[in-house]
């Protein structure tokens, strides 16, 4: 840094009581600058991830309670004929994931066409797929669309066979 600090002094031409009109910043300072703000970048993506996910499970919440709803016969029928609560909020659960899992795959399909995209435009013809992270996020639509059809289901399993054959 003094070696550094010297040859720039004497490249600008600075006195030996003359401040210094330059300034020399270590790399790893600038490391350090650097980790601070993608710390930054990383804590408000993820706010921005988990808003995201509370709209997108309140989302297939309501989808799923306006399906109860529109169903309300069928569950009827399949209870006079023998289904139990069981078998009923299973149906919707699965329902519920497999809503999410298409959106999750999507998600995936696209980043990863996305990925090669820009890695070929950047003339990089490689492009690393974190198949950890895929799997974490399906694992992550999977228990959104538990949380989110748990209600739903319990609801539907809740029906009384002769008012929901009623029910138009």
């Amino acid at each position: 840094m003094a070696e550094a600090t010297g040859i720039m002094r004497n490249v600008r031409q600075d006195g030996l009581g003359q401040e210094e009109s330059f300034e020399i910043k270590r790399s790893d300072s600038m490391l350090k600058s650097l980790n601070d703000i993608s710390g930054y970048l990383k804590i408000g993506g993820s706010l921005v991830g988990f808003i995201t996910l509370l709209g997108a499970s309140i989302g297939l919440m309501n989808i799923m309670m306006v399906s109860v709803t529109e169903r309300t016969r069928e569950i009827g029928v399949r209870k006079a004929l023998g289904a139990t609560k069981k078998q009923i909020r299973q149906q919707f659960l699965i329902e519920a994931i497999v809503v999410c899992l298409l959106g999750g795959v999507l998600g995936v399909i696209l980043g990863i066409l996305m990925g090669n995209g820009i890695a070929s435009m950047l003339g990089n013809s490689s492009f690393f797929v974190p198949w950890f992270w895929v799997v974490v996020g399906l694992m992550v639509c999977i228990i959104v669309g538990l949380i989110s059809g748990y209600y739903p289901a319990h609801q539907a399993s809740k029906l009384d066979p002769i008012d929901s054959l009623r029910y138009e």
